[in-house]
C-alpha cells in the first residue's frame, strides 16, 4: 500500500487499501465507545505516527532483493525517510469504496504543525479520518526519542461533528 500511495496520491482500489483501512476502523471502534481496545489502539498510533507496519514491509522487500536494508534499521535515516515520504504522500487520501467497513469512509493524511529538531519528524504527522456517519475523527501526532532511544509517541484524538 505505501508503495503505491506514493505513486498514487489518491488510492480507492480496496485490494490495496483494506488491511490499513480494517485497522483505522477497529480504532475508530475503540475510540468512539470510549477506549474499549487499548491495544488495537497503540497498534494503530504506532502506524499512525512512526510507520511501523511500512518499515517492517519495506525491510521485507529490500531484504527480498538482497538490497540493504540500513534505511529501515538505522532510526536516525528512517525518520529522515518519513520526513521526505510524508511531503510525498501529503494531502492524499486513502480510501476504501464500496468495501463493508464498519465506520470508515476515508483517511486523508497531511502534514501538521512543525516540532524541534530533536522529534523524529519534524512535524505532526496528521491523519483525518471520514466517518460512514459524516463525522470526522482527528488524530495529530508526533515521536521523540527518549534518553534510552526509545520512542516516546504523543498524540490528540479529536471527533468532529
Amino acid at each position: 500500500m505505501y508503495c503505491h500511495w506514493a505513486l498514487h496520491v489518491d488510492l480507492d482500489i480496496p485490494k490495496t487499501t483494506r488491511e490499513f483501512l480494517e485497522q483505522v476502523d477497529a480504532f475508530v471502534a475503540s475510540v468512539l465507545a470510549g477506549s474499549t481496545d487499548i491495544a488495537a489502539e497503540n497498534r494503530a498510533i504506532n502506524h499512525f505516527v512512526l510507520l511501523d507496519t511500512f518499515k517492517g514491509q519495506f525491510r521485507e522487500f529490500l531484504n527480498a532483493f538482497g538490497l540493504p536494508s540500513v534505511l529501515c534499521d538505522e532510526e536516525a535515516r528512517w525518520h529522515e525517510f518519513v520526513e521526505h515520504y510524508s511531503g510525498v504522500i501529503e494531502d492524499g487520501s486513502l480510501a476504501c469504496n464500496g468495501v463493508n467497513l464498519n465506520l470508515v469512509d476515508k483517511v486523508v493524511f497531511s502534514k501538521g504543525q512543525r516540532r524541534r529538531a530533536e522529534t523524529y519528524v519534524p512535524f505532526d504527522l496528521v491523519w483525518e479520518i471520514f466517518l460512514l456517519d459524516k463525522r470526522r475523527i482527528i488524530v495529530e501526532g508526533n515521536a521523540s526519542p527518549l534518553p534510552n532511544g526509545e520512542p516516546m509517541r504523543g498524540w490528540t484524538v479529536r471527533l468532529v461533528s
